[in-house]
């Protein structure tokens, strides 16, 4: 296999690599695009894509390029119960609360793509922290629930976001590691589907990392169905 055998497009991500402090493009699969070259790669530091797992043919060509392997990824699709459910009591987050959530998002999510050797060690924290707050303040999901104790400690929190076709997007849920067990992760899929009901919208999304065994049990136990797996490879 040559390297002609992967065609695509490569776009620089600004905003990643302002963040993480090192130039970072995205590679788009494409066949109707330009043959992909070692030379056109090594104009950035780090070059990302996300190939479908059933996509053999290009996970080898891309390994004969020098991408590796970084994490699997798999999307649920769950939908929302149109019966009755037993009301969870989550509070809407706001800025006030914004050091808390960020504190548990920055140390939550251990299972990400932003490692090492590929990214410094406190980048990952830094970057969920940051989606923590941008959630609560709308600018990028638009809403945060939190699952408060009766004496307002946070036992977790759930990002959401609406999008097309009825649908909506959890992009975070994270759970204090002092309440794992607790069910505290499903009272949060709960109030997401609270959430969702409120306005009208059918179908829950999210995604995980492969070896996330506990949010995949999670959202199995939740009905989710299994709509779509994938590889984040870089070079």
């Amino acid at each position: 296999m040559n390297n002609d055998a992967i065609h695509g497009q490569l776009d620089y991500l600004q905003w990643e690599s302002e963040f993480f402090f090192q130039p970072t493009a995205k590679l788009t699969l494409d066949s109707a695009g330009a043959p992909l070259t070692r030379k056109a790669l090594s104009a950035y530091p780090l070059v990302q894509v996300k190939v479908p797992a059933a996509d053999s043919q290009s996970l080898d060509a891309l390994y004969y390029l020098g991408f590796q392997l970084v994490e699997g990824e798999i999307d649920f699709a769950l939908n929302v119960p149109a019966s009755a459910m037993p009301v969870v009591s989550c509070q809407l987050a706001v800025v006030q609360d914004i050091v808390r959530v960020s504190q548990l998002a920055g140390s939550a999510f251990q299972l990400s793509r932003f490692r090492a050797p590929w990214y410094q060690p406190r980048d990952a924290s830094r970057f969920y922290a940051l989606w923590a707050e941008k959630a609560i303040l709308g600018t990028f999901d638009s809403h945060c629930l939190l699952l408060n104790t009766p004496d307002g400690q946070l036992l977790g929190f759930v990002t959401l976001r609406a999008e097309e076709n009825h649908s909506a997007r959890i992009g975070l849920l994270a759970v204090q590691p002092q309440a794992t067990g607790r069910g505290i992760g499903k009272q949060l899929i709960h109030a997401a589907w609270q959430w969702c009901r409120e306005r009208n919208i059918a179908q829950l999304k999210v995604a995980t990392q492969t070896g996330n065994i506990a949010a995949l049990n999670l959202y199995r136990t939740c009905g989710g169905v299994l709509t779509h797996s994938a590889y984040w490879l870089y070079r």
